[in-house]
């Protein structure tokens, strides 16, 4: 009787010990499957592989561009090395959260690193300025105090991913004020669904850019009106404000992608350094998609790095 006992007892522990080799082998195994789905999940990069890179690029000339907007998330894997300065135009003393996400998305789409996502350059010194709070909206006083900020900062361009409806004259003022330190300012024309651009695009001087998908059809959220270029807007992979990526979609990032290719532009050919030509310049480097030279879905045309498809 005993000597059955003892068989039993070896024979559970050998049941046992097979069990736990095989939980192992199938959790070893979900790892490396797991593993295998995320080194090759592909990201829909459509846009950054539209507007593309400047080959030959030796400069070693660094653009600052300023993005006003609801603060950077600077901890992001794709800003590591960046350089940043930071103005909390809302609160002053403390420092910038982006609990939105809207800036550190924009901010991808110019300036990520490579590690899942590319920027469009990443010789850039940015200027995060924050004028948008957690739900997106703004004060005009907010505004012209980061605009203000980054005319002290004497910064080569301004991205303004955001609108007002209607035509305030003190932001008007500050804009002029801006341009004539030869700041070059890209602005959104406006989710308006097919209606009148908004402000500060509306402008004249500033560049109102439209938003297209990739069929290279008009985005039907996109302003319609001065429109002055288009970029890449719809289904945009671009950093949240988690750690991680997500779609996006809308004009705010087609500004973000021109002011991208503006940036590389600036850093190889310093013709692109004088806002009163930037618009003529730019010119050499679209597609128009539209009527022959203007009209108000594409304005100029559609921007792109690539001569090839040019």
């Amino acid at each position: 009787m005993k000597q059955i006992k003892q068989i039993v007892f070896s024979l559970l522990i050998l049941f046992i010990w097979l069990l736990f080799v095989i939980l192992t082998f199938n959790e070893s195994d979900s790892a490396k499957n797991d593993l295998k789905e995320h080194n090759e999940k592909i990201y829909n990069l459509w846009g950054q592989e539209y507007i593309g890179e400047l080959e030959d690029v030796k400069s070693s000339k660094i653009i600052r561009v300023a993005i006003l907007d609801s603060g950077i998330d600077k901890t992001h894997k794709e800003f590591k090395g960046l350089n940043f300065k930071e103005y909390n135009a809302i609160t002053p003393t403390k420092p910038i959260i982006d609990e939105l996400g809207h800036g550190t998305a924009v901010t991808g789409i110019i300036a990520s690193k490579g590690i899942e996502i590319s920027g469009i350059t990443r010789k850039l010194e940015l200027y995060d300025v924050k004028v948008l709070n957690e739900k997106g909206t703004g004060e005009i006083e907010n505004v012209i105090q980061g605009i203000e900020w980054c005319i002290q900062q004497d910064v080569d361009v301004i991205n303004i991913s955001f609108g007002f409806s209607s035509n305030q004259e003190s932001l008007k003022n500050v804009i002029n004020k801006a341009l004539g330190a030869n700041i070059v300012i890209v602005a959104a024309s406006g989710n308006t669904l097919g209606l009148s651009v908004d402000y500060p695009a509306k402008y004249d001087g500033v560049l109102s850019i439209s938003s297209f998908d990739e069929s290279l059809k008009l985005d039907p959220l996109s302003a319609k009106g001065k429109i002055d270029f288009s970029a890449p807007g719809v289904n945009i992979v671009s950093t949240n404000n988690l750690g991680g990526y997500s779609n996006f979609s809308g004009t705010s990032y087609a500004t973000a992608f021109a002011t991208g290719a503006i940036a590389a532009l600036m850093i190889r050919d310093s013709a692109f350094l004088d806002n009163e030509n930037i618009k003529l310049s730019l010119r050499n480097h679209v597609i128009d998609l539209g009527k022959k030279g203007y009209d108000d879905h594409f304005g100029f045309g559609v921007i792109t790095l690539k001569k090839e498809i040019r």
